[in-house]
């Protein structure tokens, strides 16, 4: 059974940040006064893969400020543990388990209103192997960096955020995946222990946690490498709201570690049956069509296939932050479906085709 400890919240903050995360379930689409932008995706929801073509395009779809605006500037890192001897005699264990993570702190969705900073400063932890830094995660200034490193369990970091979020990626070796007992994660700071959960709860996630009344939270996903040769790794951007229950989805899909390897542009809304689906055209780094993101979301939670030809050639999912303006985003997780993994809450079936 897995545990947490969330510090300065309560049940009752928990059911309110589950509220303002969920879109109405249900709620009735209202298409009066709207834009027409709005009326154009409302149009194309309705339409068997929101309307989007299987054909090429250019690089970033020819938007690549869109998708720089999109997703938080990462920086690469050079973790000087990665040659320790107990690391490179860890990470050459046969039977050791590779478990890819992803880790952001702060105003989640952004919150450019938010005026009070939170020092989230202290370290990140594992109960046994070790971890590599491989980037941070909008550590913009001088209150953002992470500190020497003492141990491969430990990574300490000094992190402020205001309006955004900070974050780090990490590689994590299990020397025991088969343990009975589970490899435990742990964020503290100086208050003590904000989060702590086996880091399989983190697989194919992501965990969002609140941590207090003012939008701030910790959220978590992580990715184990399958026995099976396959692609697999995660994805996240922008989760616009145009109208009510409608919007544009623009983010960047990457390898387990974190680097580039396409994008996906689409659409989410609730159709006029009530039906919440989003749709997104994900192609490769050089414009090459890889296929379609197709499923349903609701809750703070999406989930669908990656189809490509009409067949399945994947999974995907994870959460989204939907708010008023800019600040609305969504992280996940993919996989082909050869992975055997699971990703996000589930993987149902992609939203049907419209009746004729």
């Amino acid at each position: 059974m897995s545990t947490r400890r969330i510090t300065n919240t309560s049940a009752m903050v928990l059911g309110i940040f589950a509220a303002a995360l969920a879109v109405g379930c249900g709620a009735a689409r209202d298409d009066q006064d709207e834009s027409p932008e709005a009326g154009e995706i409302a149009e194309a929801l309705e339409l068997d893969n929101g309307g989007l073509e299987e054909a090429d395009e250019a690089p970033m779809f020819a938007s690549e400020s869109l998708f720089t605006e999109a997703v938080d500037p990462e920086t690469p890192v050079t973790d000087e543990l990665e040659s320790a001897p107990e690391v490179v005699q860890l990470s050459q264990k046969p039977d050791a388990a590779k478990i890819e993570v992803a880790l952001m702190w702060g105003q989640i969705p952004g919150n450019l209103e938010n005026k009070t900073p939170y020092n989230w400063s202290g370290k990140i932890s594992i109960s046994r192997g070790a971890m590599l830094v491989r980037r941070t995660i909008r550590f913009e200034d001088k209150g953002d960096q992470l500190l020497p490193r003492k141990s491969p369990r430990e990574v300490a970091f000094t992190s402020v955020t205001l309006p955004h979020n900070d974050g780090l990626r990490l590689t994590v070796l299990d020397p025991d995946p088969l343990s009975k007992e589970p490899l435990v994660l742990t964020y503290e700071n100086k208050t003590g222990i904000v989060y702590q959960a086996p880091i399989g709860d983190l697989v194919g996630g992501p965990e969002s946690v609140p941590v207090d009344e003012a939008g701030n939270r910790f959220v978590g996903i992580a990715m184990a490498k399958p026995v099976d040769v396959c692609q697999f790794g995660m994805l996240g951007g922008k989760w616009l709201r145009v109208a009510p229950h409608r919007g544009r989805m623009i983010g960047v899909v990457t390898n387990p570690v974190g680097d580039p390897i396409g994008h996906v542009k689409g659409i989410w809304g609730q159709r006029k049956n009530g039906e919440q689906v989003f749709f997104g055209k994900y192609i490769d780094d050089q414009g090459h069509f890889r296929g379609i993101f197709a499923g349903k979301y609701g809750e703070g939670e999406y989930k669908g296939k990656w189809l490509h030809a009409a067949h399945e050639a994947g999974v995907l999912g994870g959460h989204y932050f939907d708010t008023p303006g800019p600040g609305g985003k969504f992280v996940g997780g993919w996989a082909e479906t050869t992975c055997n993994l699971k990703v996000g809450p589930g993987a149902p079936p992609p939203p049907a085709p419209p009746a004729p």
